[in-house]
């Protein structure tokens, strides 16, 4: 058993679900890829006719970014120090990709796009909790490297 933190405060541990998450989400992508990828194309019905839309170069994208979400998801889940930057580059990128594919499929898209929003507020509440957050992390502890407030500030004590 572990010591708990301060103030009652459970210590950040290894973030198991936002490592399932990316996983489940990285493998819907590599399948939904390898899916585009064999298939027909798209028919796109417009004034001037029906256009034949190839998305095979999309998909083979998709598809690689699919495997570096998963792959960054089985990495969060081993707790390592750098892992959780990385996994937030791979679900941005996977974010950002899913929703330039909406059209093709937008339901798998919105529910892709909710786990990935999911693991990034997780993976951010995670960075925070471990310290690891920057100015996100806290208040400032008052010590010598901290500036004195300027004199009209309320927070001056003297």
């Amino acid at each position: 058993m572990g010591v708990p933190a301060p103030g009652g405060a459970i210590p950040p541990g290894r973030p198991l679900l936002v490592g399932a998450l990316l996983v489940l989400a990285g493998l819907v992508d590599l399948l939904s890829a390898l899916a585009a990828t064999t298939g027909a194309p798209f028919a796109v019905a417009t004034g001037q006719g029906v256009y034949l839309v190839d998305i095979a170069g999309w998909a083979r994208l998709h598809g690689a970014i699919g495997a570096a979400v998963t792959l960054s998801g089985l990495a969060v889940v081993t707790g390592r120090r750098g892992t959780v930057p990385v996994a937030l580059g791979c679900a941005a990128v996977g974010a950002v990709v899913d929703l330039l594919l909406f059209p093709y499929a937008p339901v798998r898209v919105l529910l892709v796009v909710g786990l990935y929003a999911t693991a990034v507020r997780l993976l951010l509440r995670h960075r925070r909790a471990a310290g690891g957050g920057g100015r996100l992390s806290g208040p400032r502890r008052p010590g010598r490297s901290s500036p004195d407030p300027p004199p009209w500030s309320p927070t001056r004590s003297g």
